[in-house]
């Protein structure tokens, strides 16, 4: 995920609600089933010459996060852990797909995978022997500590559930990096093909079923763009410059079967841009979700007061679910025996949250705190499953529990 223009070169999605919802795609709340019940469905840009840049419109309805949000803090389970910088995730036929972006360390670069989480005996989890099976690895994995002085892994990122040509389910995942090029790969079942390659860093990926086409975001270019089969991209907009002077950074994107626009979350970070600052520079509550009409090109705000989001997904009455990745950026590391040593490198560990934005009355609850920068989210019954865990695997980091090996893992964060 990356924060580096800031972008967040993290990476995310939501399952469906049902197995029915798998066939409408991304409507509603996308609900699968975890534990025993683990079945449900599941849910670069080369822009085109000439392609135009779009204004974004203003918006009278935004709703602004408060300060004090209140809580509601809910359950937590930790269903899977020792992965390697998880990131998208789809639940489908009872198990989950997880794409891992790797370690981001030149002596294992093709660490990146794509992961099948079966939960065979029925516990709910998938901390048990014989539950992994890897569907696709060899994928390229980098870490860009040395622009961006975080400890920040790219590689595989964001999933999701749509349908091709033929009127057939699939899944399909991004395989993103920091000034792109980006490969997305189509998944039928246990079989994953190559589906396209565009310039950019194609982070996160969202089907729209009302238009029957993808959608990606592009954090290091700054555009929402359309995926086209096999080669390159065609610019929906390219959003501007945020009102403290950072870039607009798109790091996730849904459909939202309420408006049919496209829900973008702007990340927040340094107005000194990737290589300016020391690295820690936060501009807080200047991050954004906006909505996006591909058909007119045009964004207006949605939800403000926001820092650091990522991942979001729409309930079935409409509610919004956002991700944020932290709150501060601590201990700036740029090189490697920087980043041995302890510390927070770059990202406050463990202050990562989720928030629910009723968007009639505005009314933001606070569900989950203390999340250890989380990337990406799915629905699951009464829940989100989140993936947390972000930087080198076994640096040793801050937790609320002393200090403990950097760890990728995830979470069943259940409705209150």
């Amino acid at each position: 995920m990356s924060l580096g223009r800031t972008h967040i070169g993290m990476h995310a999605s939501l399952t469906r609600a049902g197995r029915a919802c798998a066939r409408t795609l991304r409507c509603t709340l996308r609900i699968a089933s975890l534990s025993g019940v683990l079945a449900a469905c599941a849910s670069a840009p080369a822009t085109q010459p000439g392609a135009a840049t779009p204004q974004t419109t203003a918006a009278s309805t935004a709703i602004e996060v408060p300060l004090e949000p209140a809580r509601a803090l809910a359950k937590r389970r930790v269903v899977a852990r020792g992965l390697l910088n998880p990131r998208g995730m789809q639940v489908v036929s009872g198990a989950l797909l997880v794409a891992e972006a790797g370690t981001g360390d030149p002596a294992t670069a093709a660490s990146g995978k794509l992961l099948k989480l079966t939960d065979v005996n029925g516990d709910g989890d998938y901390l048990d022997d014989g539950e992994k099976k890897v569907l696709l690895d060899g994928q390229p994995s980098k870490n860009i500590f040395e622009v961006v002085r975080r400890d920040e892994v790219f590689g595989m990122a964001g999933m999701d559930h749509g349908i091709d040509s033929a009127g057939q389910p699939f899944e399909m995942v991004s395989l993103a990096f920091f000034g792109g090029p980006s490969t997305l790969f189509a998944i039928h079942g246990e079989r994953v093909e190559p589906w396209g390659r565009t310039h950019g860093n194609i982070n996160d990926i969202t089907f729209d079923p009302k238009r029957n086409k993808w959608f990606g975001a592009s954090s290091t270019t700054d555009e929402v763009v359309e995926l086209l089969p096999g080669n390159g991209s065609a610019r929906v907009l390219k959003l501007p410059t945020l009102a403290s002077g950072q870039d607009a950074v798109p790091g996730y994107l849904r459909h939202d079967p309420v408006t049919n626009d496209l829900l973008v979350s702007l990340f927040s970070g340094s107005p000194e841009g990737e290589e300016g600052g020391d690295g820690t520079e936060l501009v807080p509550r200047a991050a954004s979700v906006v909505r996006v009409s591909p058909d007119s090109k045009t964004a207006a705000p949605f939800i403000t007061g926001l820092t650091v989001p990522t991942d979001l997904e729409v309930d079935a009455g409409g509610a919004i679910y956002v991700l944020e990745f932290c709150d501060a950026f601590l201990d700036p590391v740029g090189t490697r025996e920087a980043m041995a040593k302890p510390g927070h490198g770059g990202f406050k560990r463990y202050s990562g949250r989720l928030l629910r934005i009723d968007r009639v009355t505005g009314q933001t609850t606070i569900l989950a705190e203390q999340l250890d920068a989380p990337t990406n989210m799915i629905a699951a019954p009464g829940g989100f499953l989140i993936a947390q865990g972000m930087g080198t695997p076994g640096r040793m980091i801050p937790t609320p529990n002393g200090e403990a090996p950097l760890d990728g893992f995830i979470e069943l964060v259940t409705y209150p």
